[in-house]
């Protein structure tokens, strides 16, 4: 994996020579983009089949965290579970064997090198990323057309499939707005193409597809699944807030609306009346920041080798730098300081302040860059920092 591209500049890696600008301005939420990285071990150091075959043989696998699809025969989830709801492994291998498909969902919860992944792509979009891994024997089908209630990047790593893409008969679904069969045509395919090794495309959420594997190999891919928040959301979370200041939007809608003889026009008119004063009292600072203060909350820490750093010992030479990746928000208040990170709040003194301004510059710091405090003070806050994963050590 090339560390640098996958933590610094992921978005890049997945759609190519166009620009950032033009794929959000373009493609994203809008149409498909297909990139052929011409380069089969593109994506290799994230995964491979020997890594999904351990993962099934050696982990503690929870009754979560696997799924098994086919089209034709449909396989039903009691075929490969215990009457306790555990993954019964051998018939897991079984019925791949017979052309069903193995999905590991949210493997980058139990991945490293997945989650680093994740983390940098949640970084890029500020929303909720999460992976779900596909392993398809050859000339076999999971899942017939149907469309995804969120957009997905299709990550290519081992073997080919045909994929085609159809019509969007529903435009930026909800989440939750699952497709139903029979409840669309499929219509005709707009574009058809073989995934390769190395190659990856985007498919935004809506858009109708299907896939089977292609040639004498099993098809392995990773689906990159991006679970935005919506303008509706932050109108919604908006009213929240204005029905908590203002009474008058908490009261009943009127008694016996429902009836036939009901008179709808006082109701029309308080609605009316309602929108307009929503338009005035709605407080977009406000709540813009609780989403961008929730989404940073809600990240999980990059704590690797915080662990073994806890039990050696500092020096007021030794040098820190702030995580990639890591989002923050410091705050001050009267009586203390504030980092907003992964996990919630944590607590420093007033004096503090300063020094963790510098320390979350992305700039190196030492001790010495908390001014006016004690050297032992100092370096229980840098450990403090190293606890929750905001900073690691820089090895010379």
């Amino acid at each position: 994996m090339q560390e640098p591209g996958w933590t610094n500049d992921p978005l890049s890696i997945l759609i190519g020579a166009i620009s950032q600008e033009e794929f959000f301005a373009a493609y994203y939420e809008q149409k498909a983009l297909l990139h052929d990285h011409n380069n089969p071990e593109q994506f290799a150091d994230l995964l491979s089949i020997t890594r999904v075959d351990d993962i099934i043989a050696s982990s503690e696998l929870p009754p979560a965290s696997l799924d098994m699809a086919r089209k034709e025969p449909p396989i039903k989830r009691s075929y490969y579970t215990f009457k306790n709801g555990n993954i019964d492994r051998g018939a897991v291998i079984r019925h791949y064997q017979q052309g069903a498909t193995i999905i590991l969902n949210q493997l980058h919860l139990a991945d490293k090198k997945l989650a680093t992944f994740v983390r940098a792509l949640e970084n890029v979009f500020s929303t909720h990323v999460q992976t779900n891994v596909y392993l398809t024997p050859p000339n076999s089908q999971g899942f017939s057309t149907h469309y995804d209630d969120h957009d997905v990047f299709i990550l290519q790593i081992k073997g080919e499939k045909i994929w085609r893409l159809y019509r969007k008969p529903i435009d930026n679904p909800y989440r939750g707005e699952s497709f139903k069969s029979g409840e669309y045509e499929v219509g005709d395919i707009e574009k058809e193409f073989i995934l390769k090794a190395g190659d990856c495309i985007y498919i935004p959420r809506g858009m109708m597809h299907d896939a089977e594997s292609h040639g004498e190999d099993p098809s392995l891919h990773i689906t990159v699944g991006l679970l935005v928040k919506k303008w509706a959301d932050l109108m919604l979370e908006a009213m929240s807030e204005v029905a908590l200041r203002h009474p008058k939007f908490r009261r009943s809608i009127p008694p016996g609306f429902a009836r036939e003889n009901f008179d709808k026009q006082k109701a029309a008119k308080v609605f009316t009346e309602l929108v307009e004063e929503f338009k005035t009292e709605a407080n977009f600072e406000e709540v813009f920041t609780f989403f961008k203060e929730s989404f940073i909350r809600f990240r999980g820490p990059d704590v690797s080798g915080s662990l073994v750093e806890a039990s050696k010992a500092m020096e007021p030479s030794d040098k820190y730098v702030r995580r990639t990746n890591s989002q923050v928000l410091l705050r001050c208040s009267d009586k203390e300081s504030i980092i907003i990170c992964g996990g919630g709040n944590i607590h420093f003194g007033l004096e503090a302040y300063s020094g963790l301004e510098t320390a979350m510059s992305g700039e190196s710091f030492t001790m010495a860059d908390f001014k006016g405090i004690e050297l032992e003070e100092a370096e229980d806050i840098i450990r403090k920092l190293n606890a929750f994963g905001l900073v690691k050590k820089i090895k010379e």
